[in-house]
């Protein structure tokens, strides 16, 4: 019988990952909220629907005549509730809900870790501004404010003085659809981004990135993710440590088996605070191609079988190479487009595996500020020997990009 396979949800680029699911053994069934032509052209079934809504796509699945699943999941995106949802309701292989929302929903997932003993920030939850003030007093400033269950750094702002707690505070809870927001100590230091597979109690990794935040505050209060960059700076005997808080953490928060993307800092003191964990692969290119790029480890199989329920080959998440890769991202922040080209003019490049726009563009498109992490204007991901040279092709890239805005009336 021919697998039929629920792809449920599309993290930013992460289309591109569907060609190589397609299979004559199987059938490809693809939910998302924005189509693309590469959607289109790799599913045998295209649900257009929003993928963190359960019922939205239970409905979408009845109405084309959807009844049967061997295996749910999601490319990159933010949605494990949706997929445990989907998952129990076909009798297909998952975590379960609760295992699910408790990696989804901030305040839960910062409680369970704290009762397990790991290295956290200061934080506290708010269900209201006032609430808010009483929480950034016991936290202390500077402070991050962010909606409880909210992803893609969407509400995330800095506070840094009491006056501006109230707009920031308001801000992040207009954003939160259960009106709950969780406020956590400013740390500094370095940000880094860890994949794995957790199997058995035992954490697989195939994955680690540093991330790019050389312009974290450009545009505060809210923060800019400038990308990412393999392999590390951290020295082996580093990464292992970052990789036991991760291991300590998925099995606090029961996540087995399972994929996993990590958001972790490791401060100028040594400490290493686990951000984010929760249960799937990491989007943005990052997983699929960044990393794959650099190592030669592609997880897409062993996601795949995961879903379906069966056994991981775990040679296949072994490095075969080692090349530097870096992805790096322009912020979209304001202004009127004159002119807009096609950017794989651009990709023909040496060392450029792809540069794309982030945001559809065209002549008078009204570019807004920025407002967080979706909001980019474009981003190219660039190989080399060594990081510095891979990063010099992606800077001269993305300078070389074809578009032009109006200028400002004066």
């Amino acid at each position: 019988m021919t697998e039929r396979l629920l792809v449920c949800g599309l993290g930013s680029g992460m289309d591109h990952s569907l060609a190589e699911l397609r299979s004559p053994q199987r059938e490809l069934v693809v939910v998302t909220d924005t189509p693309t032509d590469r959607a289109r052209a790799a599913a045998d079934v295209l649900l257009v629907c929003d993928p963190t809504d359960s019922t939205a796509v239970l409905v979408e699945l009845s109405a084309a005549g959807v009844d049967r699943l061997d295996g749910v999941f999601s490319l990159g995106a933010d949605n494990p509730p949706v997929i445990s949802v989907l998952a129990h309701r076909f009798g297909c292989p998952g975590l379960p809900l609760e295992t699910a929302l408790s990696c989804t929903l901030k305040d839960r997932r910062l409680a369970i870790l704290r009762e397990a003993g790991l290295d956290l920030p200061r934080f506290g939850t708010a269900e209201s501004v006032d609430e808010a003030l009483r929480v950034v007093a016991e936290v202390g400033l500077p402070a991050v404010i962010k909606p409880s269950d909210q992803t893609g750094s969407l509400g995330v702002l800095k506070v840094e003085s009491p006056e501006t707690v109230l707009e920031t505070a308001a801000e992040s809870l207009r954003l939160s659809p259960v009106g709950r927001i969780v406020v956590e100590e400013f740390l500094e230091g370095t940000e880094h981004t860890l994949a794995a597979f957790m199997l058995d109690g035992e954490l697989h990794r195939f994955g680690f990135a540093d991330r790019e935040y050389g312009r974290k505050e450009e545009f505060a209060p809210y923060f800019f993710e400038g990308g990412d960059t393999l392999p590390s700076r951290l020295t082996p005997e580093q990464i292992e440590e970052v990789t036991d808080t991760v291991r300590r953490g998925a099995r606090a928060l029961r996540l087995d088996p399972a994929v996993i993307n990590t958001d972790i800092l490791r401060t100028r003191d040594g400490r290493v605070v686990l951000l984010e964990i929760t249960c799937r692969l990491t989007g943005a290119r990052i997983a699929t191609e960044v990393m794959r790029l650099a190592t030669g480890v592609d997880p897409l199989p062993n996601l795949v079988r995961l879903a379906l329920g069966l056994p991981l080959e775990l040679s296949e998440l072994r490095p075969t190479r080692g090349r530097a890769v870096v992805q790096r991202f322009l912020p979209a922040d304001g202004g009127v487009v004159e002119w807009v080209g096609n950017p794989r003019d651009v990709a023909r490049r040496a060392g450029v595996h792809d540069v794309f726009w982030g945001i559809e563009m065209e002549p008078g498109t009204v570019v807004p500020p920025y407002r967080g992490g979706a909001d980019v204007l474009a981003g190219v991901i660039a190989y080399a020997d060594e990081p510095a040279e891979a990063e010099a092709i992606a800077e001269r890239t993305l300078r070389a990009l074809p578009l032009r805005f109006k200028a400002p009336v004066q």
